[in-house]
Order: structure tokens, then sequence, then C-alpha cells
């Protein structure tokens, strides 16, 4: 079929009843490329690097030429790698972060209480997580807004004629990589207690690193860091301010929180993480140096390990959901993610309790990312 790689998750779904039985499906679109769509498949192809590599992470064009670190790294390389960067992301780490993420929310929040109504995602949702994430690896504030520009930029590159291309414009992919070059030369000239300032004391296999690798590395957490994060948070508000039972339930149960956003994230898994195939029958579809779609919006989805997979339920006895990923390349990121979430959630209700979207707002569901639409929000 020509299936579009930059679909929105409800077209994955669909194509994916119809090849249930097969477990894959091949999309002749562009250069071509598997998906797969159970749960089972698409676990185990994150999980074994022997059948499927990292030597491309996307069925974008021109991807396979990329080098992101530490996304196509394998073997003892990427476990260094991840080791040495994992420090900057454990749960301990973010706990110690987490009071700092609320005052953001909950500033963020206060400046247009006032107002009655918001566009949710860019007043609120983007610029917070951006923050957020520039707290963690220790980026001066005084970047906050060029780095807001960048990432609206990036978003708006997926709905171009030619995504990769608009991605490479001068606002896109550049600017990030010309923000991160300028930091390590300021971290060079004026050393911190930050990411970047440790990178110049990191040997990988016993080489130092160089600057093209701390610039791909910090343009990685950038790029990987912020977008899913804002279109689990607008998704999730869209979602409670549409239903009003689910919305008090979060207000009176405190408790019934962790799992909730935990639901928030199965429910509105939608990146598509790509592999290259190994080798010929890799995933028992595959031939060697096919580019393999792992869909986190099918596997979250699969009837077969989350019954009625497109209700969104607190009290789900079983969420064993990978919405971010399985494997040696599972999310770094991912206690800085449900903290951002749950934290942000509990302050704008705290603050705002009763909401709901204007009567004319327009939700369409937009290809690949949801972030990218007006979300408008009134109370």
């Amino acid at each position: 079929m020509n299936f579009n790689f930059f679909s929105a998750p409800a077209e994955y779904r669909r194509a994916a009843e119809e090849h249930a039985h097969e477990g894959a499906f091949y999309s002749s679109h562009g250069d071509g490329f598997w998906v797969l769509t159970s749960y089972d498949g698409v676990c185990q192809a994150f999980r074994n690097e022997e059948e499927f590599t990292v030597g491309r992470v996307s069925a974008a064009e021109g991807a396979e030429e990329d080098r992101w670190i530490p996304l196509t790294i394998e073997g003892r390389q990427h476990t260094e790698w991840r080791r040495k960067l994992g420090s900057w992301f454990t749960p301990q780490r973010v706990r110690e972060l987490t009071p700092q993420i609320r005052a953001n929310a909950r500033r963020r929040i206060k400046e247009f209480f006032e107002q009655g109504e918001v566009s949710f995602n860019e007043d609120f949702a983007r610029p917070y997580v951006v923050e957020n994430l520039m707290s963690a690896v220790g980026w001066p504030i005084d970047g906050l807004d060029r780095l807001v520009t960048i990432n609206r930029a990036m978003i708006d590159s997926r709905y171009a004629p030619n995504p990769r291309e608009a991605a490479y414009e001068e606002t896109g992919i550049p600017a990030v990589e010309k923000y991160a070059r300028e930091h390590v030369e300021r971290r060079r000239a004026e050393p911190a207690d930050d990411l970047t300032t440790a990178t110049f004391s990191w040997e990988i296999e016993g080489a130092p690193i160089t600057d093209d690798d701390r610039v791909s590395l910090l343009s990685v957490l950038f790029l990987a860091g912020v977008d899913s994060t804002v279109n689990h948070l607008s998704n999730a508000i869209q979602f409670l301010a549409a239903h009003e039972e689910h919305r008090q339930r979060f207000l009176t149960s405190p408790d019934t929180r962790p799992a909730a956003v935990e639901e928030f994230l199965r429910v509105n898994s939608c990146m598509y993480p790509g592999r290259m195939a190994a080798r010929d029958g890799a995933g028992d579809v595959a031939g060697r140096g096919q580019t393999v779609l792992l869909p986190l919006s099918l596997a979250n989805h699969d009837p077969d390990v989350f019954p009625e997979p497109g209700r969104v339920d607190f009290d789900r006895e079983r969420n064993p959901h990978i919405a971010f990923g399985t494997g040696p390349h599972q999310c770094l990121g991912a206690a800085l993610a449900r903290a951002q979430l749950l934290t942000a959630l509990e302050e704008w209700h705290a603050l705002i309790p009763q909401y709901g979207l204007p009567s004319a707002a327009n939700v369409p569901d937009l290809p690949f990312l949801r972030n990218a639409y007006d979300l408008r929000i009134s109370w």
C-alpha cells in the first residue's frame, strides 16, 4: 500500500487492523518500509540489535545519513554513552528537579490565569517543557525564546511538502546545531556544573569525545526531549477538557494521578521509531537493509495486550506500555517526562479545576504529532 510515514496514529491503526493476522504491512511510499503492528513484534525488534540495527532510526527520506548520539550508536560505544548521559536523568535527580518544574508550571499558569482562555501548546506546554529541559541539562535561561522558536520551526517542518528539506532550513536543525556549538564554546570559556561541562572529561573507548559529538548529543537532547512530552501533555488536557467524569476523578483522587499519566502515555503514543533489518527475514518480514518502523501507537493499542485499547482507563490492571520504547535504546528521559506530565496536570487542576474546549474549537487528528495545532482551552 502507498502509506505515508507522516500519517496520523489513527491511520496507522486502521492499516494495522487490515493486516493484524500478518503482524506487519509494507508501504510502497517513497523508498518503502515495513510497519510492525503487534506489541510483541515491536518489543522484540527494539530488543534484538542483532536483527534490527539503529543504522536507520526513521523512515523519513535521508534519515540513513544522520548520525545522532546516542540514537544511532550501538554496542559497547552505546553502553558507554548511555552510562555517562544517564547519570543526568536518574529518578533521584528528577526528584531534585521537581520543585523547580512545579514552580515553572505554577508561574506560567498564573501569568495567563486572568485571561480565561489560552493556546495551551503555545502559551504553556511548549515553553514549559523547553525550560524544564534547559534546567535539567544546564542551558542558560537566556536562550529560552530562541529554543522555543526553533522547536516551533521543527514542528512546522513535518507538514511541509518536503519535510526533510524543511527541517534542514536555517531555522530548523542547523539552528539547533548552531545553538549547541555556541554553548559548547561558552562552557569551554565559562565552565559550570552542567552536562556540557561534564562532557569535556568524557572518553568513549579510551578516546576523548569531539566537539562534533558534543553538538550531536546536545542536539538530540533537544530534538528528542521536547516534542513527545508537549504532545502527551496537550493530548491529556484535551481529553480531560472533554471528559467531565475523568477530570473529576483526577481532581478528587490524587492517588489515581500516576496511573492516569501512564494511561495517557499509552493511549496517546504517537512516535514511529525506525530500525534497519540486519538480515533477510528480520521480524519474519523484512529483507536485509530494509527500513522497519516500530510504531508505539500500534504496540500500545494491541488488543491482545490492552483490552479495549482505545478506552482511557485509569484503573487498567495491567499497563506494560512502551511509550518510551524498550530495550537498549529505551528513552533515558522517561523519568523527566513523567515528572513533567504529572506536575503540570496537578498544578493546572489546582489553579484551573474547571475548563473546557471553546464551542468553536476545531481539533483535527493531524499527522505524526498533534502538538502543531492551536489547542484552545477556556475557563
